[in-house]
């Protein structure tokens, strides 16, 4: 299975997620207030506050974390000892005639889990951005909730692919 072929799509997807957040946020950047509400209450409404400045650091910042957890994680798998990582079968999917596909699997998932992390944070961004160009400050529960669910459904689904795959019994 070859490594570079398998993160093809969801690297190109990212890098596309990040332009998009990166124009994104110069086009609202002009027209947020310098304070920025940033946290919210369960009712939505701004109830923490932040400098346009130290919002966009964060947003870099949080960008950089998925971009490790989607591209850096894995890549430290293939310099870890096997027996530092947890996971069934180890001993067989590690082995030398599996190690080079456990490696890939693993590297296309974490590129496809990153890309929702960040899509989802793509969305919380324009909900917070919207909350933050209404008089008085209020973030979308509805839009929120629902982006949320999306995003711990992919997330359930991609753990469970992962526990499945690897609970697979070794054939041999």
């Amino acid at each position: 299975m070859e490594t570079s072929s398998s993160t093809r799509l969801p690297g190109s997807i990212f890098f596309f997620l990040v332009l998009l957040g990166a124009v994104r946020a110069n086009l609202y950047a002009a027209h947020l207030p310098a304070t920025m509400a940033s946290h919210f209450g369960g009712d939505g409404r701004a109830n923490g506050w932040q400098s346009q400045t130290g919002f966009f650091t964060l947003d870099v910042a949080v960008t950089v974390l998925a971009a490790v957890i989607a591209f850096i994680v894995p890549r430290i798998m293939t310099v870890v000892p096997p027996s530092a990582i947890n996971l069934p079968n180890r001993e067989f999917w590690f082995g030398p005639q599996q190690r080079e596909g456990t490696v890939a699997f693993f590297r296309a998932q974490f590129a496809w889990f990153g890309c929702a992390l960040l899509a989802f944070l793509l969305v919380v961004n324009e909900l917070v951005f919207r909350a933050n160009l209404t008089s008085p400050r209020q973030l979308s529960n509805t839009a929120f909730a629902a982006a949320l669910v999306l995003f711990l459904a992919f997330s359930g689904f991609w753990t469970i692919r992962m526990i499945l795959h690897f609970s697979r019994k070794p054939t041999g």
